[in-house]
């Protein structure tokens, strides 16, 4: 079962996930609220990712973000739900940037594929010896 609680530091360790995560940057913009927004991702999966934001919306929000993978003559327009609230802390480390983490709501089969394969991808460039 997945937390729900807002917190500094973003899931609890409980947290079960079904998607392995990837630490990787893509610019995203959603709109929330008739409020439009602009972010950063600071991971992603097939399930979701974090929006590297200091506009956050509360936990149970949903709202759809769109955003592109290099390489990849794709745009994803996909609705999500914020699962997670990291609330900015001026006395957090440089990499604990405020947002929230997302889960994507009815991903297609093919759009999970292309994640996956660009997740397997990037590993693979990454980590390779």
């Amino acid at each position: 079962m997945e937390t729900q609680m807002t917190d500094q530091m973003g899931p609890s360790v409980s947290n079960q996930r079904k998607h392995d995560r990837f630490d990787y940057k893509l610019e995203i913009s959603g709109s929330a609220k008739h409020q439009f927004f602009t972010g950063f991702t600071e991971n992603i999966s097939a399930g979701g990712l974090f929006v590297a934001t200091y506009h956050t919306e509360p936990v149970g929000t949903r709202f759809r973000i769109q955003f592109s993978i290099p390489g990849l003559a794709y745009q994803f327009n996909v609705d999500c739900e914020v699962r997670w609230v990291r609330e900015y802390n001026e006395d957090a480390p440089i990499e604990q940037m405020p947002g929230m983490g997302v889960r994507f709501l009815g991903l297609s089969d093919e759009e999970r594929g292309m994640l996956n394969m660009f997740i397997s991808t990037v590993d693979t460039i990454f980590y390779e010896e």
